[in-house]
């Protein structure tokens, strides 16, 4: 049931969406959105077009009062003032334009003007502000034209009413974005008055070279026009003011902002394209190795073992993921097999004292002699002892490696404890033992790695040397120091027994291996010593070996004069 469960979650696992690509694709959106509405919101193109508009509304307005004073001023005459104008010193003639000429002048046609043009004349009582109702000075209110012809299509006449509900809907949407995507300087535009226009333009310097005021403001219908005030002036003496205004702004940034939708779903088209190559190039890849992770957990496999996709040729970090994935998942490999060679060595070294001691048991019940029972009871006790430590020596050993992936490493003086070690064995020796000789002499020596571990590695070779040595033998131990920072320092622990047959060498650090000389004592060696002496010493980066103490050196197979046990490490 769980492999079927399997199977159906790898076969719908191709048709869900990736988060990834999910991921990628709204990441690519949301700039592309930010790029959209900040292209909409940009003041640059809306300010340029405005300052556009208000250069040639301006043009005209000066052309119109220019004209006006020459035409429409009438000097020899006035309007007289009513009661409450004249001010002090002011004379008692008002001046003001002439309504007729004003009238007979924009019965033209003005081909080349177009917009809003208000004629108004000048406030008789310049207080502050001189112009608090614009109407009241109002001479002329024209609309000039181009000669275009303007295609408007009409909806249709049955039109029906979820057709005029859908069009009054977008109406009213576009203009909700529109006023949304105006923002402040539609609300400053609203708070700016007319009257406002004027009292800036009568304030204004005569010898400027824009003469008048500009402003930005809605008009009576609501629409945002680009305005211009300029005073009508004859020498020093203002007349009245032109005003001139121009639609369509609104229209024209909608236009533009328009233009750029076509290129935004060309972006998204490409940022679709964009999410699915990655998807291809990092989702993919990435889902294959989790899937592959996956069943490595599970075991589901019908050869055995899992194979990692190899994607190291892409030399990119999923590159070095895959590289990692297979790397982990041999050592987890490795590790199953090395636990089941360990499971099957342990089950066979067990079974040896047990079959001697179930045949001890079973003579032993049939056993009559004295001589004989207590021998048999001896050996019953020291197949015991063997299998106590053997076990002993197979905990140790299977704790070794979680012990050394929790293990912290420090700087270790390497020649202080070598030294403490060699007085350990000295302080302890008994007769017909194997003393221990090192000289501490000499600077210190550094390595980076756990002084615990480390000190298991020299005791057990320590022994093993004084296991094979001679009665009142010697073991000698050596601290090569390192020549520089890049080279490694040695430990040598060398003894006087018969050495390791040249065939050995290498096996003698396999579990287990306990071959001995004739004549040794049998069972004393659990045969773990030296394997977890090269599990520590790979460990902390270093290696180690054995060679033959030769009394000739150019001939392996000629007299050996001991054996030498070399560890090689790092130096810190």
């Amino acid at each position: 049931m769980a492999r079927t469960a399997g199977r159906r979650r790898r076969r719908g696992a191709g048709l869900q969406v990736s988060r990834l690509t999910l991921t990628i694709f709204l990441a690519n959106l949301a700039g592309l959105a930010v790029l959209l509405f900040g292209s909409f919101g940009l003041t640059q193109f809306r300010d340029g077009l405005i300052q556009a508009k208000l250069e040639g509304v301006r043009a005209q307005a000066q052309i119109i009062a220019d004209v006006l004073a020459q035409t429409a001023i009438d000097e020899t005459s006035c309007r007289p003032m009513e009661a409450g104008e004249a001010g002090p010193g002011e004379a008692g003639c008002a001046l003001a334009l002439n309504e007729g000429d004003v009238n007979q002048i924009f019965t033209r046609v003005w081909d080349s003007f177009e917009g809003r043009v208000r004629i108004f004349n000048a406030p008789q009582s310049f207080s502050d502000p001189p112009v608090t109702d614009a109407g009241a000075l109002l001479l002329e209110d024209v609309v000039l034209r181009r000669d275009v012809i303007i295609v408007e299509e009409l909806a249709p006449i049955d039109a029906s009413p979820t057709e005029e509900f859908i069009n009054e809907a977008r109406r009213r949407l576009a203009e909700a974005f529109g006023n949304f995507l105006a923002g402040g300087y539609r609300r400053e535009a609203a708070r700016r008055a007319l009257e406002d226009e004027l009292n800036e333009a009568l304030a204004s310097s005569p010898f400027a070279e824009e003469r008048g005021a500009t402003s930005l403001r809605l008009n009576e219908d609501g629409e945002l026009v680009a305005s211009v005030s300029v005073p009508i002036r004859k020498v020093q003496a203002i007349y009245g003011i032109v005003t001139a205004e121009i639609g369509g702004i609104d229209e024209l940034v909608l236009a533009a902002r328009l233009a750029i939708l076509p290129f935004f779903g060309l972006a998204c088209l490409t940022a679709i394209l964009s999410a699915f190559l990655l998807t291809a190039a990092i989702a993919q890849p990435i889902r294959q190795l989790a899937l592959a992770a996956h069943q490595v957990r599970e075991g589901v496999s019908a050869a055995g073992r899992v194979r990692i996709p190899d994607l190291t040729a892409r030399r990119d970090e999923i590159g070095e993921l895959s590289a990692a994935l297979r790397s982990m998942t041999q050592a987890v490999y490795d590790r199953m097999e090395a636990i089941e060679t360990f499971a099957a060595d342990v089950a066979h070294e067990l079974k040896n004292p047990l079959t001697s001691i179930r045949s001890a048991a079973e003579t032993l019940e049939i056993a009559k002699d004295s001589a004989a029972r207590e021998k048999l009871m001896a050996l019953i006790k020291k197949d015991v002892a063997r299998m106590n430590r053997l076990i002993t020596d197979i905990s140790n050993a299977s704790r070794l490696d979680a012990e050394l992936a929790r293990q912290t490493h420090e700087p270790v003086e390497l020649r202080k404890l070598i030294a403490d070690i060699g007085e350990l064995y000295a302080a302890t020796l008994k007769d017909g033992e194997a003393r221990v000789r090192f000289d501490a002499a000499g600077p210190p020596v550094y390595v980076s790695g756990n002084p615990t571990a480390l000190s298991q590695v020299f005791r057990n070779l320590i022994d093993n040397a004084r296991s094979f040595s001679p009665p009142n033998g010697e073991v000698r131990v050596f601290l090569e120091p390192a020549a520089d920072r890049e080279a490694r320092l040695r430990v040598l622990v060398e003894d006087d027994g018969p050495g390791v047959p040249p065939d050995a060498l290498e096996k003698i650090f396999t579990r287990f291996y306990t071959k001995r000389p004739s004549g040794s004592a049998f069972g004393n060696n659990s045969g773990l010593g030296l394997a977890i002496c090269r599990q520590i010493v790979a460990s902390h980066g270093g290696r180690i070996w054995a060679e033959n103490r030769l009394a000739d050196p150019a001939n392996p197979e000629g007299p050996r004069l001991g054996a030498r046990f070399v560890v090689e490490l790092p130096a810190a």
